[in-house]
């Protein structure tokens, strides 16, 4: 492991140079985060009464992105992330993994404002590339499992004439960036998405995403049998934003529709997840560079035909950013976030995995984030 990571830093800067780049960037993003988390236990052997407990208390660095930024010529740049990270599966208590990894070619095609984007990258679904973690959380097509954040693929991502929005078609593996090569054996159909954001004045945004998927494959390879896991997915995600002085809202709304082969369609199963998130920031009224937050998600996936599993999530949390510095783009090069998350599953709506309160949890974490970002050349 030691060795890997080591090898890996050394590649990062040394690859550029060797390839010729015009200029190089490197960046990272580092979140050092304290988790205290209260949950239901049993409260004794009988094994039929709960009580809350702690259940996590610990430091971690849950994040450690390192990257760089390559500049070959007016038309081609390249992006490499990787992820170092707190683990506990692996005994030197750390991981590592790769984040980002394309080339951006801006004349491949010979559409005004359209780049290429060709390797590990951003899947453009809903509110995931816009996700900026202000809050600690992850965005809600990630937190519940609608898309990937990244994914191995080729995507067009334009601008519409006249300031009009933007546009983003891709084609990926449909797996996440943690799975290629033989672990994509039982998927051989990529996914497909579609994004569009129309902007019809400033402060506002609509926009929609729609992406096709799949798990594994309808004939199994060692028999030809069916598949009991093969399935096919459209996905659907619909966007609001307003943003007018200091307030800031998003409201996002997904769909989901899983269909299984003729033979298993008693699987089949929708859910859907609408979710608002306000921000305040306070600077332009108290002075100090302080951003108050809220989030509300109402997660719903009771038609699962499994009744253990099926479950109705509420989802609460509140978030006080304290910003010191700023980089060049505006952005706080220094950032404490504090945050407190409540999830409560409706327990009429949910299935017995969720009864008595059992998975219902109250976290408080508090992170510091910081950044930096230079240019070598």
């Amino acid at each position: 492991m030691k060795k890997l990571l080591l090898a890996t830093l050394v590649g990062l800067f040394l690859l550029p140079a060797l390839l010729g780049a015009l200029e190089l960037k490197i960046s990272g993003e580092m979140w050092n985060r304290w988790t205290l988390e209260q949950g239901k236990v049993f409260a004794d052997t009988s094994l039929t009464a709960y009580k809350k407990e702690i259940t996590k208390n610990f430091f971690s660095l849950e994040r450690g992105y390192v990257g760089m930024e390559a500049k070959f010529s007016q038309s081609m740049k390249g992006r490499f992330t990787v992820d170092i990270f707190s683990s506990d599966i692996l005994k030197d208590g750390a991981g590592l993994k790769l984040k980002y990894a394309y080339l951006d070619f801006s004349n491949l095609i010979p559409i005004p404002d359209l780049t290429t984007t060709v390797g590990l990258q951003k899947v453009y679904f809903g509110s995931i590339y816009d996700w900026s973690y202000n809050l600690i959380g992850k965005a809600p097509t990630d937190e519940y499992k609608y898309a990937n954040s990244a994914d191995y693929g080729i995507s067009l991502n334009g601008y519409l004439p006249g300031g009009w929005g933007e546009y983003q078609l891709g084609m990926y593996n449909g797996e996440g960036y943690k799975n290629y090569g033989s672990n994509l054996k039982d998927n051989i159909d990529p996914a497909f998405l579609a994004n569009l954001r129309i902007v019809p004045t400033a402060g506002l945004t609509i926009g929609g995403s729609v992406m096709t998927n799949g798990s594994e494959r309808k004939l199994k390879l060692a028999d030809a049998t069916e598949n009991s896991s093969y399935n096919t997915q459209l996905l659907a995600d619909g966007i609001l934003r307003a943003a007018f002085g200091p307030l800031d809202i998003w409201a996002e709304y997904l769909y989901k529709d899983i269909s299984y082969a003729p033979n298993f369609s008693a699987k089949d199963y929708s859910a859907t997840c609408f979710s608002v998130f306000p921000t305040l920031k306070l600077k332009s009224l108290i002075g100090a560079d302080i951003d108050l937050q809220g989030r509300y998600d109402r997660s719903d996936e009771t038609r699962m035909p499994d009744s253990k599993k099926k479950n109705l999530l509420n989802a609460w949390t509140g978030g006080l950013n304290f910003n010191f510095m700023a980089d060049d783009s505006g952005s706080p090069a220094l950032q404490a976030q504090l945050n407190y998350v409540r999830k409560d599953y409706d327990e009429d709506a949910s299935g017995t995995d969720y009864a008595n309160g059992k998975k219902d949890t109250d976290t408080v974490m508090l992170q510091l984030k910081w950044r930096f970002a230079s240019t070598i050349y």
